[in-house]
This record gives structure tokens, C-alpha cells and sequence, in this order.
């Protein structure tokens, strides 16, 4: 095993990545399930998921699978792949849902869910 200090160190590191990207990956969630008629948050929550995966594949297979931090070279390359590969699926679900956001997107009935009543502004006074 390795010494406490790294092993420490790359369990909180690892943690803060899961940590992070589940508190985004459920934000996500939460917005595509206010309004599920807009693709992009989908595919957000899709991405962060891919991101959270890619980030723990390390610390599962070092810690719980194999049960040892030090790893040959070709484990390492194989490890480093899977973890490269989703990490890029997720942040490219991500790129792909930012440039193609529309929230103009109807609504269920039909409506336009972000669509304000500037009536309340102009009677109180309110200017842009």
C-alpha cells in the first residue's frame, strides 16, 4: 500500500471530484425535470454522469477492486484510458447541450415557460 500521506490525499482529491460533479449531476437533473421538454438539460445530466463515472473508475479499481494503490505500467495505460475516454464523452454531452440550449423551447401546453408579463413593470414604473 502506499504511504498514508498520498493515499490520503488521492482518496480527498477523488472524493471532491465525486462530491462536486454529484451536486451538478443532480442540479441537472433537477432542471430537466422542471422542464423535460428542453433536450439540453438532459443531456447535461447525461454528461455530469459521464464525468462522475470517469472520475471514480480509479479509486474503485485501486482501492475496492484491486485492493492496491501501485500499479504496473499497463494498468496504468488501460486505467488512464477509460478514465480519459469518459471524461471526454462527458464533457463533450456537455459542450454539445451548451451550444445547442434553446430555453425558448414550448412548453408542455404549449406556452412559452420563460415568458414574463412586463404589464406588472410598466404599471409600478419599472424601466429596462
Amino acid at each position: 500500500m502506499a504511504r498514508s500521506l498520498e493515499l490520503w490525499v488521492f482518496i480527498m482529491s477523488n472524493a471532491l471530484l465525486f462530491v462536486s460533479g454529484s451536486i451538478l449531476l443532480v442540479l441537472s437533473l433537477l432542471a430537466y425535470y422542471q422542464n423535460t421538454s428542453i433536450r439540453s438539460y438532459r443531456l447535461s445530466t447525461i454528461g455530469f454522469g459521464f464525468i462522475v463515472l470517469g472520475g471514480i473508475v480509479s479509486p474503485v479499481y485501486r482501492l475496492l477492486i484491486r485492493s492496491d494503490y501501485h500499479l504496473n505500467a499497463h494498468q496504468r495505460l488501460l486505467l488512464q484510458s477509460a478514465e480519459s475516454i469518459l471524461l471526454a464523452v462527458g464533457l463533450g454531452l456537455l459542450f454539445y447541450a451548451i451550444t445547442r440550449h434553446n430555453p425558448r423551447s414550448p412548453g408542455k401546453d404549449g406556452s412559452d415557460p420563460f415568458a414574463t408579463d412586463f404589464r406588472e413593470y410598466e404599471e409600478k414604473g419599472y424601466e429596462d
